[in-house]
């Protein structure tokens, strides 16, 4: 069982479950995380994932406890899957729906007419081996560019440089309640934080939980559009 964690960046093994697949773990990834804190981690190298009926290869995917990310409560995970599995690729992550689909050209398209399309960046660090993908929210000074985070269940956090352009204050210390516009139409509403974080911000489950994200990682393009929960 992995997590699926799009701002997650590389994919993770757990050490347990490298042993079991048979990796000596060597070498030493660095890279940083949201808040600023450097982390590293030894390497495996060319590990495949079979899902579904398709085999995707990881070139390189670090070692690291994943527990801590998850609920205390959840089940135990091996690992966590983020968007470098899927470099090159148009995949749509379904999440009321609970699907990952990896689209072909003719799925891409039948998928698209029904959803909308908004400006991404997609962002390559750790000397370009991680992959995220982070969409463009308007603001009266500029465009932002805020993660999009499964990995993240309940917060929208947005830096405290740019709080106050979405209605937010950036001396709370606790929980405060967003609602700001992502695109014409769209909202981004829920629990939210406004920590000293090195990105723009980031968009978490209170957004995404009824959205149907499909990013073409290749060409960096992203469409969003409303779920349907599963039966």
């Amino acid at each position: 069982l992995f997590l699926l964690d799009t701002a997650g960046g590389i994919s993770l093994l757990s050490p347990a479950f490298a042993k079991t697949a048979g990796c000596k773990p060597w070498g030493r990834l660095s890279g940083f995380q949201m808040m600023g804190q450097r982390l590293d981690a030894p390497r495996c190298d060319n590990i495949d994932f079979t899902l579904g009926d398709q085999v995707f290869r990881a070139p390189v995917t670090a070692v690291l406890d994943v527990a801590p990310l998850v609920a205390k409560d959840a089940a135990p995970v091996a690992g966590s899957i983020a968007l470098d599995l899927f470099a090159g690729k148009t995949i749509t992550v379904d999440i009321p729906g609970r699907r990952l689909i990896v689209e072909s050209p003719a799925s891409l398209q039948e998928r698209i007419a029904h959803a909308r399309e908004l400006p991404v960046l997609l962002s390559r660090e750790m000397q370009g081996r991680a992959l995220a993908a982070s969409v463009g929210v308007p603001t009266s000074r500029g465009m932002l560019w805020f993660e999009l985070d499964t990995g993240n269940g309940g917060t929208l956090l947005v830096s405290q440089p740019y709080a106050t352009l979405l209605g937010l204050d950036p001396t709370a210390k606790g929980p405060q309640q967003a609602n700001f516009p992502v695109a014409a139409g769209l909202r981004a509403q829920g629990t939210a934080f406004t920590p000293d974080m090195i990105l723009d911000g980031n968009l978490g489950m209170p957004f995404l939980r009824d959205k149907v994200i499909t990013l073409d990682l290749q060409a960096g393009r992203l469409w969003i559009a409303q779920g349907k929960p599963q039966g």
